[in-house]
């Protein structure tokens, strides 16, 4: 049974990251793509809306085209802002609950629409990667069944590894991850994409491609006979030959001739194409691209009219390509501006170059380049021919350039996030390790004055003093939180082993304000003790016996506890004195028997709910210290660590407030005080063993005279574990 827990075990966590990659980079690589083309995502989601019947949004919209295009718009950034930065959560496992449950919640919205979109078909494609790549609707369907389900693993196993960031650090990488891909946004929108997927990129040779996409297949006829298979061109087909059985034709390209069925690049001037003309000129032509004339932005028409200008004055071509020609051709003669237009699908100068207008330069059927119109150059500084000009050089699209970039910029910053965050957990263990040398300094120097003043301190201390009332100096920076888990009977070795690693990791990632310590049952201390760093964190005992040695079969001595490698044991629980009967007596003797052994010991006191509901809690209480400690000397005591367990609020419903936590962790600081003195009772800590969890262990430790939780249940979850030592 153990070993197949470990076995299943060893198999999760390599799974979990599997699952982090395919999600996360998935989602990463589709925020992305989309926002690096914000315009096209737009494009898309106006498609949507049509095949969609959402008639508020579809372009004919009584709300205007304006607002169609600016909701468009923004939605389309929200969208890629909120692929990307999921992405990156999941991928390096920030957010390890809420990454995988928004996931989860896009998966559950995008499956069943996809599998809409490929029964009926009413898109090319879905768009999920923009124009990167191009999934047909089945297969974006697939691809979301595996994104489906590898969300839901994460959700349920996602705690088992690791996240990259520690949780304090964790908001500053997905913040800067926002701001990346909004930067790329915004640019890619007031200018260019900066990564250009479609196919008319700079450079483009559209004449050949074109010529490309209308090459003729050569058919190919596949017949069988005496079950083999053979091809045959059209003009060997064995006609003659009655025992061949045709099986399928096939289309072929001829050789080094390759399929582009993305290129439409067809222009009309009225109802005759013109496109071999212009794709055939030698001559410069510089076209203006106006996809929407109901958005047209005539901002930039001093610009385009100089360029116009310029064009006439030496013989360039210069033309509109506009989806209704006429129309614009009207709109220009009211403003009283005479311009050639021709007619292009709207889609295909969408695909071309983004904005409204903008303006691109082809000669040769070489398409040199292609800008928003905010980017095109004054002209009227060049009075020479455009061999003379920036416009006669053809735009390098370097593509593998680009990645470099983008990817220095992105990740170089996450990098040296990382080694910040490393080094400052560096720097502050070091703190942490110095301030406890010279604690220790200041307590050994303390000593003796703190055994000459507690006799003076204690008569100040009355009986009959308000519980409350007790007004400790500010020693509470001198002594220290401490969150302790206790696990019980609970757990294999191979799962406890498992478990103490996690939490190990889990305090690596971060800076803890406390000191943190599980504690084990007998069978996991000695591999627990060596497989972790007991410096980072401690390990203790449940319990130990009250004997030294000898015929006690099933018994664990405070030396057997020792040998293993241990630094605490926990006495005194609850569960002991009620199941096992341990009294007051044998209590002294366990805790003495710990101490001989330099173990330091969590000593748990508490009242149970008929002792609460009679009013003698407080009584209880200090008869239990008194019992079992009070014969300590003042050295002795500072190996004691006070855990308060109200019994009656575990397991019962009823709910221990933190006014109630405060209000005995108090009484409990005095009757310490009227013992050994104050300064000893202000050195104690004193931890809450009453139901403590993530949501309530903050609001418990703000309280003066609560110094850590000694933890069941949550003990045995590493998140939940370490969402109470985050409370610190």
């Amino acid at each position: 049974m153990a070993n197949n827990s470990q076995k299943t075990s060893k198999i999760i966590k390599p799974a979990v990251i599997l699952c982090r990659i395919v999600v996360g980079l998935t989602f990463l690589f589709s925020g992305f793509v989309k926002g690096v083309d914000p315009v096209g995502v737009a494009i898309k989601l106006k498609e949507y809306f049509v095949a969609l019947g959402i008639d508020f949004l579809s372009p004919s919209s009584p709300l205007g085209s304006d607002f169609v295009a600016t909701f468009s718009l923004t939605a389309a950034v929200a969208l890629s802002l909120f692929e990307f930065v999921l992405g990156f959560a999941i991928l390096f496992g920030s957010y390890r609950k809420l990454a995988p449950t928004l996931a989860l919640i896009t998966m559950l919205v995008m499956t069943p629409l996809t599998l809409y979109l490929a029964i009926e078909n009413p898109v090319h494609d879905c768009g999920c990667f923009g124009e990167a790549v191009v999934l047909s609707n089945w297969q974006t369907f697939y691809k979301n069944l595996v994104l489906t389900a590898a969300s839901i693993f994460l959700l349920l196993y996602n705690h088992k590894a690791v996240a990259l960031y520690a949780k304090q650090m964790r908001s500053v990488p997905t913040l800067f991850s926002a701001i990346f891909l909004l930067s790329i946004s915004v640019v890619s929108y007031m200018y260019q994409p900066i990564l250009d997927f479609r196919p008319y990129k700079s450079g483009t040779n559209i004449r050949e491609a074109m010529q490309q996409s209308d090459a003729q297949p050569e058919y190919i006829f596949i017949y069988e006979k005496d079950g083999e298979e053979r091809e045959f061109a059209i003009d060997e087909i064995p006609m003659n030959d009655t025992l061949w059985r045709f099986v399928d034709r096939i289309e072929r390209l001829p050789e080094g001739v390759k399929i582009n069925e993305t290129l439409d690049f067809y222009i009309y001037d009225n109802d005759t194409e013109i496109s071999e003309d212009i794709l055939m000129d030698e001559n410069y032509s510089f076209m203006v691209l106006v996809p929407s004339i109901k958005d047209y932005d005539n901002s930039w028409d001093d610009k385009i009219l100089s360029l116009y200008d310029y064009a006439f004055e030496h013989s360039y071509n210069f033309f509109v390509l506009t989806p209704e020609s006429e129309e614009f051709s009207v709109r220009m003669n009211e403003m009283g501006i005479s311009l050639p237009c021709y007619t292009m699908d709207e889609t295909v100068i969408e695909t071309i170059a983004r904005g409204n207008p903008a303006i691109a330069m082809m000669k040769d059927g070489i398409l040199y380049w292609k800008i928003a119109a905010r980017d095109l150059i004054d002209i009227t500084n060049y009075n020479t021919d455009i061999e003379g000009t920036p416009l006669a050089k053809i735009e390098e699209y370097n593509v593998n350039r680009r990645y470099i970039i983008l990817a220095t910029i992105y990740i170089l910053p996450l990098i040296f996030l990382y080694l910040c965050q490393k080094a400052v957990a560096h720097f502050v263990e070091k703190a942490r390790v110095r301030r406890r040398k010279l604690f220790a300094t200041k307590r050994r120097e303390s000593k003796t004055s703190c055994e000459t003043e507690q006799q003076n301190i204690t008569t100040n201390i009355t009986e009959d003093s308000d519980n409350t009332n007790y007004k400790p100096k500010n020693f509470k920076t001198m002594r220290k939180n401490i969150v302790a888990g206790n696990w019980k009977m609970n757990k294999t070795l191979q799962e406890g082993v498992e478990l103490a690693k996690g939490v190990e990791t889990a305090l690596n990632e971060r800076t803890p304000n406390c000191d943190v310590i599980i504690g084990t049952p007998f069978i996991h201390l000695a591999t627990i003790a060596a497989t972790v760093d007991t410096k980072k964190l401690g390990v203790s005992a449940e319990n130990c016996a009250d004997k030294v040695s000898g015929a006690y079969t099933g018994e664990v001595s405070a030396a057997m506890v020792a040998s293993t490698g241990a630094e605490y044991v926990i006495l005194g629980h609850s569960e002991r004195r009620a199941y096992y009967g341990e009294t007051a007596e044998i209590l002294k003797e366990k805790v003495l028997l710990a101490l001989a052994n330099n173990l330091k010991v969590i000593f748990c006191i508490g009242e149970v709910l008929e002792e609460r509901e009679a009013g003698k809690e407080f009584e209880v209480v200090k008869a239990q210290i008194e019992e079992s400690l009070f014969n300590l000397t003042a050295e002795d005591w500072n190996k004691i660590i006070l855990a308060y367990e109200p019994v009656w609020a575990i397991g019962t419903g009823k709910t221990a407030t933190a006014e109630q936590a405060q209000e005995m962790h108090a009484f409990i600081r005095k009757t310490v005080a009227e013992k050994y003195g104050e300064e000893v009772a202000e050195a104690t800590s004193i931890l809450y063993g009453g139901s403590c969890k993530p949501s309530n262990a903050k609001e418990l430790f703000a309280n003066k005279d609560v110094d850590g939780g000694l933890i069941g249940g949550a003990s045995l979850d590493v998140e939940q574990f370490m969402g109470i030592v985050d409370a610190f």
